[in-house]
């Protein structure tokens, strides 16, 4: 009960800079990451108090429906290719996700899933990117946009037997990573084994707690630093770094992280590759595209 005032006080001062700064995310993020430091409170500890069970940052209903019909594509088969394509899907500014399904010799599917990242800085509406998500899942916690993903994939067909490459951007990466994590507890109807995450913030998780992981960072953006925790070091958990410096916007933006993916694809050195290949081969051949609008 001691830090319950002061967690109330934080709270409310984190609404209102939201509303403030609805148009400058860079401004919401660096504003955020400095009064947490200040008050010596730590997003575990907001996300666990009293005041969020009760509403403040409560769960929310999570609901996805399909966008669209269903398309075809051929599997991507370099990381230029994914992130094109979560570039496309990111630019777009929508709460939708894509799915692709890829059929195997045996009975099971490959699915590669796409997020994209923070989008609803303002007040609560319909648009579960929203900062609520990001500090739920900065704190370990499900969120109404990992549980709207969950849903869309089962509506996708997944099931059991079926393997997911969840490949996610910014906030993006942090649903995947929370998914990857029920995956391996055994809480997911289908198997999570490739995680891909662009300029997210994710060194606070275990390697053990997660299948392969491929992290794609650029030193020049702040945000996937906003846990103040580097990566880890392990056989499952590659990060590739590179460094484009324009300003505090575009560091974070997916042109940015285009140009490390097509330097590392130049330059990068055979062991890299080696263990980058694995996402670049995940699926193959001509799969089914289903886009999914997912709410709260």
């Amino acid at each position: 009960m001691t830090k319950l005032a002061p967690i109330i006080f934080r709270l409310r001062r984190l609404v209102v800079a939201c509303e403030e700064t609805l148009a400058s995310y860079v401004g919401v993020e660096t504003r955020l990451a400095g009064e947490f430091a200040d008050d010596r409170l730590s997003i575990g500890e907001i996300a666990a108090s009293s005041v969020v069970a009760t509403g403040v940052l409560g769960s929310a209903v999570a609901w996805a429906k399909p966008t669209g019909g269903v398309q075809f594509a051929t599997a991507p088969t370099g990381l230029t290719q994914i992130g094109a394509r979560l570039r496309v899907l990111s630019d777009a500014r929508q709460p939708v996700i894509r799915v692709e399904k890829y059929q195997t010799d045996g009975p099971s599917s490959r699915f590669i899933v796409y997020l994209p990242g923070t989008q609803n800085l303002g007040a609560a509406n319909s648009n579960p990117l929203d900062m609520r998500s990001n500090l739920q899942l900065l704190a370990g916690q499900s969120s109404a946009a990992s549980r709207a993903v969950d849903i869309a994939l089962r509506r996708a067909g997944a099931g059991p037997s079926d393997q997911v490459m969840l490949v996610g951007y910014s906030q993006g990466g942090l649903i995947a990573t929370h998914l990857a994590q029920q995956s391996r507890a055994g809480e997911l109807d289908y198997r999570v084994v490739q995680v891909v995450t662009v300029g997210s913030p994710i060194g606070a998780n275990s390697p053990v707690s997660l299948p392969r992981v491929l992290s794609i960072e650029n030193k020049s953006d702040f945000v996937p630093h906003l846990d103040t925790i580097s990566n880890p070091k392990s056989p499952n958990w590659f990060t590739l770094e590179g460094k484009v410096a324009i300003d505090p916007v575009q560091n974070h933006e997916m042109e940015s992280y285009q140009r490390i993916v097509a330097n590392f694809e130049v330059s990068g050195e055979a062991g890299e590759r080696q263990i980058v290949r694995g996402v670049e081969s995940f699926a193959s051949g001509s799969g089914a595209v289903s886009y999914f609008e997912i709410g709260q």
